[in-house]
């Protein structure tokens, strides 16, 4: 029976590197673009920002830098208490055609704050497109032209990418590219806007450029307005109205850094990751199963077989491992990560699954999910 089950683990993890080697071969980029016309549609930049002085001069100075003729960018300050108001209007003097600052201060209801956010730009902006960015990330001077011109050529009513991703603590290194692999590794990223079917569905927040019209269509984010994953929802709103979404490759554009430490990542992953799931318990209970059995299993098997001296053994544990580790290099060569993380795979798996408990037990009655400073029941 042991043999048998691990076959099955062997079978599982060879299914998974097939769709990885298929992705790494298909999986949709965003070229770098750097001709404009004078026919390009307008475009209204829109950037949530909640406590962001850490990182919102750079986002902003890099949008205001753009080579694209003719857009506007638009920040939200979410009643901030840091120095991202005194930054912003600092910036706002600089480029006073261009950038436009609103205030907020209160959070209606039944709204999580980065859709209310998304929700009040949107009502400002004039632009043919919207482009919804985080204020953690960098852009390229040549980003929203790329991207504007690949959402035309692939004729998409939302691109969603991913950009190269920045690490300044181990506890990134392990939980951040672990969500590339899901992307990469876990479903074929063609699926995403070739078949109507919307559980076929990846979104990224970080980026996503919308078609006005499509946005409008399905209500904008108030149809996600108590999403904690509002990304994939109105991802998953937008294919379900009959529009296409491309999830694409954005690494040679945009740069993003996410988090800062333990605390940002245990926190910022937990209140999405069973959220991910649509809140259904035994396909996220199977989930985390499946990774504890494919990823942090062999290498238990490796430390027995080792202690017990077991040929067998040794060799079933390296073959899983071996396996699990081409999933993470095909994921780490696509989205342009350092070569050793394919080393981290067990123990990326491993802080995932302590993630993906607490994630669960935010979910319980009777308890929250706090994230900068606000508490969701």
């Amino acid at each position: 029976m042991f043999t048998i089950f691990l076959c099955f683990l062997a079978g599982v993890l060879t299914l998974l590197c097939l769709v990885s080697i298929y992705n790494y071969f298909t999986f949709a980029k965003v070229k770098r673009v750097l001709d404009t016309h004078s026919l390009l549609p307008f475009v209204s930049i829109l950037v949530p920002a909640r406590n962001e002085d850490r990182c919102i001069r750079g986002c902003i100075e890099s949008l205001a830098n753009q080579i694209y003729p003719n857009y506007e960018i638009i920040i939200l300050d979410d009643d901030s208490s840091d120095d991202t108001p005194r930054i912003l209007d600092e910036l706002k003097s600089l480029y006073p055609q261009l950038i436009s600052v609103i205030y907020s201060h209160e959070l209606p209801d039944s709204w999580i704050g980065k859709s209310h956010a998304c929700h009040v730009l949107s009502r400002y902006a004039k632009g043919d497109y919207l482009l919804f960015t985080d204020a953690d990330t960098v852009h390229s001077p040549y980003a929203l032209n790329s991207l504007v011109q690949g959402a035309q050529e692939m004729q998409v009513d939302l691109l969603t990418a991913i950009p190269y991703q920045t690490f300044t603590s181990i506890w990134e290194h392990l939980m951040v590219p672990f969500m590339h692999v899901l992307y990469h590794g876990y479903l074929p990223n063609s699926f995403i806007y070739t078949k109507k079917n919307s559980s076929f569905i990846a979104a990224n927040g970080q980026i996503m450029l919308f078609h006005a019209d499509a946005y409008d269509a399905i209500g904008g984010h108030e149809s996600v307005k108590n999403s904690m994953v509002e990304d994939i929802d109105i991802a998953r709103n937008i294919k379900e109205s009959g529009a296409r979404v491309v999830l694409a490759n954005a690494t040679s554009l945009v740069s993003c850094s996410m988090y800062t430490g333990f605390e940002d990542v245990f926190k910022g992953f937990s209140k999405n990751f069973f959220a991910g799931f649509q809140r259904k318990h035994i396909p996220f209970v199977i989930f985390l199963i499946h990774i504890m059995s494919v990823y942090v299993f062999p290498i238990i098997l490796l430390i027995i077989s080792l202690i017990t001296e077991n040929a067998p053994l040794l060799i079933w544990s390296i073959v899983l491992l071996m396996q699990g580790m081409l999933i993470r290099l095909l994921s780490t060569m696509q989205f342009r990560l350092p070569f050793f993380h394919i080393f981290l795979q067990p123990f990326s798996a491993l802080f995932a699954i302590i993630i993906g408990c607490n994630s669960l037990l935010w979910s319980m009655p009777g308890k929250s999910t706090v994230w900068k400073n606000r508490v969701y029941h």
